[in-house]
């Protein structure tokens, strides 16, 4: 199958920033793999992009002023999708020119292999099913198609949501017990990297539950937008309508670089308690989430939530 490729639906505002950002990250990937001789970058090449949508209900029709354009970035080798550092450079010509003004929408990229993509296609993942399907390609090689995509049984969704679901949500309890543990010693750098931590894995919960897919990336930001898109309801979860509430978020977000390797990373008391109390809410909301969208049994419920209560 092949995705659509007609843009007359989009606004010629839209259609011309595409044409911008697609040929911004063409040049930058050009320069990435320039003079390099391993083979994943000697004959490395991106045979699709694909803009997509981050929920199941795509509607790229109206993009709003500093909505993220999503593009997912096929490639021909698995190694090239599979090191971030390849596509440093192309994130960052991307992030300066919606810094800059260049564009007016910032760029939320991700990148798979040709093999990836067809292999989850033909097991029918919901998260490449929507974007082959639902999905405007920006750039094909000729002749490239991409499998049709199985159709998954509800029963075997679900069955597969919750093996995810009881991976991330119980790495995420057994992080909040130990971002408690070092805030009752005082540590609230590892405090708070291990909230992060929790917080990661709870928005990955909801990805990989309802989607069985989520993206490799640690940034607190991008993730909450992608699970928020999926459920409106997590939004409560981490308000950000003072001053307070978006510092301490920006506090948590930025602990995974700064609390691991820096020696200047502070985080204050009032913050690190409101921040603890905001992903034990989190924790028991994925919970309800995730286990009424795969139906789960209530008797299978208590289980998973005792650790967002042991908090």
């Amino acid at each position: 199958m092949m995705p659509r490729t007609d843009m007359e639906h989009l606004p010629w505002s839209i259609r011309q920033e595409l044409h911008r950002v697609t040929a911004m990250l063409f040049e930058a990937f050009a320069e990435t793999i320039k003079g390099r001789l391993s083979e994943q970058y000697r004959t490395g090449r991106i045979v699709m992009l694909i803009l997509h949508s981050p929920d199941d209900r795509p509607d790229t029709s109206q993009v709003a002023l500093g909505q993220a354009l999503r593009l997912l970035a096929i490639v021909n080798h698995p190694k090239l999708a599979r090191r971030a550092s390849d596509w440093r450079q192309v994130r960052d010509r991307l992030r300066r020119a919606w810094e800059h003004g260049e564009i007016a929408h910032p760029v939320r990229l991700s990148v798979e292999s040709l093999e990836r993509v067809n292999g989850a296609l033909a097991e029918g993942i919901p998260h490449f099913v929507t974007i082959a399907t639902e999905g405007i390609a920006l750039h094909a090689m000729e002749g490239l198609k991409l499998k049709t995509p199985r159709q998954l049984p509800a029963s075997e969704r679900s069955a597969l949501g919750l093996l995810h679901y009881e991976r991330w949500h119980k790495r995420a309890g057994d992080f909040l017990l130990g971002a408690a543990f070092y805030r009752s010693r005082c540590n609230a750098a590892m405090s708070a990297l291990l909230l992060h931590q929790a917080c990661e894995h709870l928005y990955q919960c909801i990805l990989w539950t309802l989607k069985l897919h989520g993206p490799r990336t640690h940034a607190l930001d991008e993730l909450r937008e992608l699970a928020e898109a999926l459920d409106t309801q997590l939004v409560e979860a981490w308000p950000r309508d003072t001053p307070f509430e978006r510092r301490t978020f920006s506090c948590i977000r930025r602990a995974y670089v700064e609390a691991r390797y820096g020696e200047r990373y502070r985080i204050g008391d009032d913050e690190l308690a409101w921040a603890m109390e905001r992903i034990t809410t989190l924790h028991a909301l994925v919970a309800r989430i995730c286990l009424e969208a795969i139906d789960c049994p209530p008797a299978a419920q208590p289980r998973r939530e005792e650790a967002g209560h042991a908090v």
